[in-house]
């Protein structure tokens, strides 16, 4: 039965013990004594307590008992009569043989311990069983971004939009709990998705899982940059304007450049207005035509960030200038 644990946790803590026990035909040996088959008619049965663990973790499901690897069970009785004699057990396929050391098992899976008492005059117990499975296999954990990271060479790229979240998933007893630490913090139980540390620059998540029964997941470490660096942006026009009188002068065969960097990831694009009309994708180099014209720009790199708005106003002078000759008296 898989668990999985997402964005929210449910922790499913039980700190009982089940036993999950039926009843089976009396298959016990029969006694010489009268009084002992009397005593069977009638049922008479010793009390046994449930199996229960003296090493390791059993956690039970709602269904199903899941122990740990190291688990050991012991099977206590007790009889008000004569006293307990002797504790018969069979584990999974074998037969009954004496109960003398606790049980312990290797083989991850489901097991069967099945057990009778027998009394100091003979009277002897139905067959009890109890059933559990052996969880020897930690969880896998894996973290995940809500935005895909823009990698460059060995490195991730992510920005201050991204959230975290870490997924676990175990095969049998389930998840009990996700932890995480970044850099160098404290190691916190995770609940939620989380953002990243907002300091631009490299930083380290380390996490794990733990089971039901204890076994934890190997810990794994998730490395990232965090570019919080907004792009520049600046305008290139050559031949550079003519001002006058605060006014600036170009040509209407003048090329106006938008141009933009990004110190980590790089530009993802460009946009501009021209006289505050519907934004365009800047690909090519801007030609106004005549009149006084404002164009506006601001640049996103390939994580999202934006640069600050930048605006020139610029005149385009298409004018042909005209010259008379006057001659002189």
């Amino acid at each position: 039965m898989k668990k999985i644990i997402t964005t929210i946790f449910v922790l499913l803590i039980s700190t009982s013990l089940f036993a999950q026990q039926t009843d089976a035909p009396d298959q016990g040996e029969t006694s010489t004594s009268s009084q002992s088959s009397q005593s069977q008619e009638k049922q008479t049965i010793t009390e046994e307590k449930e199996v229960k663990a003296v090493e390791g973790i059993v956690y039970n499901d709602g269904n199903m008992d899941y122990a740990s690897g190291d688990v050991k069970f012991v099977i206590e009785a007790k009889d008000e009569g004569s006293g307990v004699k002797t504790v018969y057990v069979l584990v999974d396929d074998s037969d009954f043989g004496i109960y003398e050391n606790p049980l312990s098992f290797l083989e991850e899976g489901k097991h069967l311990i099945g057990y009778k008492v027998e009394d100091n005059v003979g009277n002897m117990s139905k067959i009890k069983f109890y059933e559990f499975i052996l969880d020897k296999t930690a969880p896998e954990a894996m973290l995940m971004s809500d935005k895909k990271p823009v990698k460059i060479g060995d490195v991730l790229y992510v920005g201050s939009n991204y959230n975290f979240g870490i997924l676990a998933n175990d095969p049998l007893s389930g998840v009990k709990s996700i932890e995480y630490k970044v850099d160098d913090g404290e190691t916190v139980v995770y609940n939620g998705t989380f953002a990243p540390v907002m300091q631009n620059g490299l930083h380290k998540i380390e996490y794990f899982a733990t089971d039901n029964v204890g076994n934890v997941s190997i810990t794994k470490t998730y490395l990232y940059y965090l570019d919080i660096n907004a792009p520049t942006v600046e305008f290139v026009v050559n031949p550079e304007p003519f001002e006058k009188d605060g006014v600036k002068y170009i040509s209407d065969k003048t090329p106006i450049l938008i141009k933009a960097k990004d110190g980590e990831t790089g530009i993802s694009r460009i946009v501009y207005t021209i006289d505050d009309e519907e934004a365009k994708e800047y690909l090519y180099p801007i030609k106004l035509s005549s009149g006084t014209h404002t164009i506006k720009a601001k640049a996103y790199d390939l994580l999202g960030n934006e640069s600050e708005e930048i605006s020139i106003t610029l005149t385009v002078d298409a004018e042909i200038p005209e010259a008379e000759l006057i001659p002189t008296k």
